[in-house]
């Protein structure tokens, strides 16, 4: 029972640290919202995405959640580098 206990605060604290990293990102992308950097809104949904694909993770190693696919965020990262690329490509014109 103590190991069940131990693996199910050690998740917890993961989620925890997780959320506690999404609320600086997020932060930070609303303090460059007073900038005039365009990136800001897509930084923070990046840093969101990420963070929930995390707490997925960790509830998946817990055995609490079943939805989690591995590759789901190789797939989002190189979608990420298109659409970086696609940008660049776009300003260059």
């Amino acid at each position: 029972m103590t190991n069940y206990q131990n693996k199910e605060e050690q998740a917890l604290e993961q989620i925890v640290n997780e959320m506690l990293q999404l609320d600086a990102e997020v932060t930070q992308a609303e303090e460059l919202e007073k900038n005039p950097d365009k990136g800001y809104t897509f930084k923070a949904w990046r840093a969101e995405q990420k963070a929930l694909h995390n707490i997925k993770r960790i509830l998946h190693e817990a055995h609490k959640y079943d939805g989690y696919e591995e590759k789901e965020e190789e797939q989002t990262e190189k979608d990420l580098q298109d659409l970086e690329d696609y940008q660049k490509m776009v300003e260059d014109y």
